[in-house]
């Protein structure tokens, strides 16, 4: 959640210079693949890819992540990195919802209690905000992306059985780069995609791109995807809430500025995840 986190403050920063959220999304994928391909033909072998389900994993990544991941982008320019990731508060909620349909899981009540203080914790943070009314727009489309990233994140675990973490990451993430680049390719095609100075940047953001792609996105989806196998959707996910902490504190030590609402938003969701883990008997059974 922290390397996710880094992402965040790292994206924060390329929008603000004025970087195309969906441009970003694209160069930020292609180099993923290129580091992710090799390093699963080579631990894996040439035959795993090639035996590999390609036709769902391209389905599963495009539409979780690929989907979900330029509508977080747009959530976030609406609003900000702490506030959206306060939102995300709701992925346990979703996660488990997803867990009791597909995976007939049966829930506890401190589960829940926790689940819905955390998300009251979200919405006191989205009141925090000065333009109420655009950031609501922001949460709806970061909300809709929970969706989408739960729902991808349990197929990508469950649907590939057969794939190592490594080759479960690797043929998502081709899947996403696939969505985002027919995306891309549409903005080009249409004359939407104005601002393409990728050549005239800087080095600074050159690292905050690096930073975006590689810890943000390819080591925190593998380190998740395998936290994923060991716990579960559902108690995974309940980690993801720790992530508006994480954004605060890498914003604050770059000289950022805390946000009371956001802070108290914050602590409630902290609240909301201890009652939830306060017996073994609140976790899905």
């Amino acid at each position: 959640m922290f390397f996710f986190a880094s992402g965040f403050v790292a994206v924060e920063f390329l929008l603000n210079e004025g970087w195309h959220p969906v441009q970003l999304n694209f160069l930020r994928h292609i180099l993923v693949v290129l580091i992710l391909v090799p390093i699963w033909i080579y631990f894996d072998s040439l035959d795993a890819v090639l035996k590999a389900n390609w036709k769902w994993g391209i389905f599963v990544g495009g539409l979780g992540f690929g989907c979900g991941s330029i509508l977080l982008l747009y959530g976030q320019i609406f609003s900000d990195p702490v506030t959206i990731t306060i939102i995300i508060a709701v992925f346990p909620a979703v996660s488990v919802v997803f867990e009791v349909i597909l995976d007939k899981r049966i829930l506890n009540k401190e589960l829940v209690i926790g689940i819905l203080i955390s998300i009251i914790g979200g919405c006191i943070a989205v009141l925090g905000s000065q333009d109420l009314i655009k950031v609501s727009w922001g949460a709806i489309l970061a909300v809709t992306a929970v969706f989408l990233f739960a729902w991808a994140s349990r197929a990508n675990v469950v649907d590939f059985p057969n794939l190592s973490t490594l080759g479960q990451t690797a043929i998502c993430m081709i899947g996403s780069l696939t969505f985002i680049s027919a995306i891309f390719l549409i903005l080009i095609i249409s004359d939407k995609m104005m601002d393409s100075f990728i050549i005239k940047a800087s080095i600074k953001e050159y690292l905050q791109l690096t930073v975006y792609a590689f810890l943000g996105m390819a080591f925190s989806q593998f380190l998740w995807l395998l936290g994923i196998k060991k716990i579960g959707l559902g108690l995974a996910s309940i980690h993801m809430n720790a992530t508006a902490f994480y954004v605060m504190i890498i914003l604050a030590f770059f000289g950022g500025s805390w946000n009371n609402y956001q802070l108290v938003g914050a602590l409630i969701v902290g609240i909301g995840v201890f009652i939830s883990q306060i017996s073994k008997k609140s976790f899905i059974t």
